[in-house]
């Protein structure tokens, strides 16, 4: 088997790992896992079969490399949604992916589904979710820093950040600069920098997990003390507990 080939195979697996992970720790009642899972999927299969492991026409492979494509950056932004950190940023990536996606209906109207089309869309993708997940990335961080809670979200959008930042140079290579050896070493570095990021992920959604099983615990455990001792006095609680936690320091 050819190097490429045996990485690419490689590179699938690593992809179905976030995959077993979001569904086996039921992540997916989640909307941004359940996007990133399928987004992981779409990718996988497409790798399967330039790998000749799943078999299909050719015009069939061409097309769900095209749709690939298309989705990636809507799937992306919703995804990133996950790392808002306020209605109105949420609310400016949903303006952002619903004109992008009236960009990618204009050009796919004018082209048609060519290698043409996905060049020019491919560009603006990767530089919005380069932009939007170094943003994230840089307060993740910096929270992870001094916050170990935060710790999940940073290594999380830090395999998007790294998946993205060598995608922009696959880019350049493969579909800006004419020549073939450029092409076979650009599909070389973007098999191993997707084996990385899924590492990674997988990592972030193993330690992330652990912090949404704490906040679902402590949702269960306010709703019993709601139901027992009622609304108000909860509350109460909850801001005597903040006061004494705050006085701690």
């Amino acid at each position: 088997m050819h190097l490429n080939s045996a990485i690419g195979v490689t590179t699938s697996i690593a992809l179905f790992i976030p995959i077993i992970l979001i569904l086996a720790l039921r992540l997916h009642f989640n909307r941004s896992f359940l996007v990133l899972a399928f987004y992981f999927f779409i990718v996988a299969v497409q790798n399967l079969m330039t790998q000749n492991i799943i078999t299909a026409p050719k015009s069939f492979y061409q097309s769900l490399g095209i749709v690939n494509n298309l989705l990636d950056a809507p799937l992306m932004l919703l995804f990133l949604m996950f790392f808002s950190t306020s209605p109105r940023m949420t609310r400016r990536i949903f303006v952002t992916i619903t004109i992008f996606i009236a960009f990618e209906a204009t050009m796919l109207a004018i082209y048609g589904f060519s290698v043409k089309m996905v060049k020019i869309i491919m560009g603006p993708d990767i530089a919005i979710i380069l932009a939007l997940s170094f943003i994230f990335f840089l307060r993740n961080v910096r929270l992870a820093i001094t916050n170990s809670k935060s710790l999940g979200k940073a290594v999380m959008i830090s395999s998007v950040l790294l998946l993205y930042s060598i995608f922009s140079l696959v880019y350049i290579f493969y579909y800006l600069v004419i020549n073939d050896q450029y092409k076979d070493d650009a599909q070389l570095i973007y098999y191993l920098v997707t084996i990385l990021s899924a590492i990674l992920m997988s990592i972030g959604i193993l330690i992330e997990n652990k912090r949404l099983k704490k906040l679902g615990e402590l949702k269960h455990t306010r709703k019993e003390l709601a139901t027992i001792y009622g609304e108000k006095k909860v509350a109460a609680l909850n801001k005597d507990s903040r006061f004494l936690n705050a006085r701690r320091f």
